[in-house]
């Protein structure tokens, strides 16, 4: 991903996210949306909240077992 490509926060809560998506995927997301009677937007906030707990959680754990920099732990030879 390019550098132009990442929106940066600028002091407000929330920010436009914008792109084509599949058809299909969008005709899911409408009608599971509408099953559950919140907007098309909800959900995918909703989903990539999910998403974001998920890796946030990954990279603590990296963090955690493989120190700051886990680059610059010594490797014993085999």
């Amino acid at each position: 991903m390019s550098n132009e490509n990442i929106s940066f926060a600028r002091g407000i809560d929330t920010t436009e996210l914008r792109g084509d998506c599949p058809r299909n995927i969008v005709n899911v997301l409408d009608a599971v949306s509408m099953a559950r009677g919140i907007s098309r937007n909800a959900l995918v906030v909703e989903i990539l909240s999910e998403f974001v707990d998920i890796e946030l959680h990954k990279t603590t754990l990296i963090n955690r077992l493989a120190g700051e920099y886990p680059h610059r732990a010594e490797v014993t030879p085999k």
